[in-house]
């Protein structure tokens, strides 16, 4: 039986990057076990600087930082 929706499964992915090509898709699932207020982001700058960036915050965590860009 495959994942939901017809996606392909993949365990053997480095625990802190993979790569995203041109016109792919990913649907991502980790374990959440390290509370705190976490950056996902793409390595190329630009793609970065024009939205492939996230905060995830877990519920109840608070930070005295603050996100946006240029501070």
């Amino acid at each position: 039986m495959g994942a939901p929706g017809g996606l392909q499964v993949v365990h053997d992915l480095p625990p802190d990057t993979f790569d995203v090509r041109p016109g792919e898709v990913w649907a991502v699932a980790f374990r959440a076990a390290n509370p705190g207020v976490w950056m996902n982001h793409c390595h190329n700058l630009a793609h970065a600087d024009q939205g492939m960036a996230l905060h995830l915050r877990y519920e109840g965590v608070t930070s005295p930082f603050h996100g946006g860009h240029g501070g």
